[in-house]
């Protein structure tokens, strides 16, 4: 399989992953052949990116860090979550428990695998897919560094928590499309105090998960909010879930802007380490992170398009490449496959589906 955007999909294409609505729902199932009427349906959704297969392609897998029904149990929970708080009522500690010790289980299960599969999100659905995403990203980081059980359980839930103050937020402002007035801009700079105090008044959570929603907008050098802490003054819980917000923002279709390819995100996080960000905690962070994630479709130095088809921690910027088109863009008729770390000539000049 490889991935496209959904601009580029033209009918007859098949797709290789089913399609989720977040409460669990199957929208588009895997091996569905896209006539002009799902292409429609793709649109109306707002969904950026699907996978889709071809001969060339059929045989690749994009390898994912948690299991497929793990995700989608985690963000139908994480909407059944919200959408309660928005209700009025209070935050399910048992279901956060219960899906964040389910994440941490499969991560711990699946340690060294990297962060590969770009989640297939509707624009409608980007908090809960969000706030599990950042989830998944902050335990990884937290195994990185070695965190015991207890610690990577506190850390899943307050990271999967971390943006419940925007269920505080009219949705006519949280969801705009135009620059925010002043006053706008401040009502959203107030989730962060929002949703600790949703959080600190649940006796089944900890101050320690309570302050990942009230710090992840703090940054290091202390131009953050709400109260402009910096450094050690900042928990570490929040340090990582403020990497994984952005990351996660960066790489993800929001409602004033179009996704980034990850390696240029992860350049914009290399960029504030030390400003924004914990220079130790980014190392742990990206070290997590494939820069071309398996079933990206990139173009050559030589001109060549092809999809990576395989990476390895040693050499996470010369992955192996499956040519799908010559320098001349003729349509291979065979399968050739490169692997960049043995070629040190030939290297990635861009993403091309991005």
């Amino acid at each position: 399989m490889r991935r496209i955007l959904l601009e580029n999909i033209a009918s007859g294409m098949k797709l290789a992953k089913p399609l989720y609505s977040a409460d669990g729902r199957i929208l588009l199932n895997a091996g569905l052949e896209l006539k002009e009427s799902y292409i429609e349906r793709l649109h109306n959704l707002d969904v950026s990116y699907i996978y889709v297969e071809d001969d060339l392609t059929a045989d690749i897998e994009v390898p994912d860090v948690v299991s497929e029904q793990a995700r989608v149990e985690a963000v139908s929970t994480a909407k059944t979550i919200m959408d309660n708080v928005k209700l009025g009522k209070k935050v399910d500690a048992a279901q956060a428990k219960k899906i964040a010790n389910n994440l941490v289980d499969e991560l711990c299960r699946n340690h060294g695998v990297m962060v590969n599969f770009v989640d297939m999100r509707t624009r409608s659905d980007y908090l809960f897919s969000h706030s599990v995403s950042v989830c998944i990203l902050s335990v990884l980081t937290g195994i990185s560094l070695g965190y015991d059980e207890l610690k990577l359980r506190d850390l899943g839930v307050g990271a999967l928590l971390h943006d419940v103050g925007k269920t505080q937020i009219a949705p006519e402002i949280l969801n705009k499309t135009e620059r925010l007035s002043p006053e706008e801009a401040e009502e959203i700079k107030q989730h962060p105090a929002y949703g600790f105090e949703i959080l600190r008044k649940n006796p089944d959570i900890s101050l320690m998960s309570a302050h990942c929603a009230f710090q992840h907008h703090e940054r290091f050098d202390g131009s953050g909010y709400p109260r402009n802490l910096k450094d050690a003054e900042i928990h570490q819980f929040a340090h990582i879930v403020a990497i994984a917000d952005v990351y996660d923002a960066l790489t993800s279709d929001v409602a004033y802007r179009r996704a980034v390819p990850v390696y240029e995100a992860l350049a914009i996080i290399n960029q504030a380490s030390g400003t924004y960000f914990n220079p130790e905690l980014i190392e742990h962070f990206v070290g997590n992170i494939a820069v071309y994630p398996i079933g990206s479709v990139v173009r050559l130095s030589n001109n060549q398009i092809g999809v990576v088809v395989d990476i390895s921690h040693e050499a996470k910027n010369k992955p192996v490449i499956r040519i799908l088109m010559d320098e001349n863009k003729q349509r291979m008729n065979k399968l050739v496959e490169i692997d960049l770390s043995k070629n040190p000539r030939l290297y990635i000049a861009d993403v091309v589906e991005r």
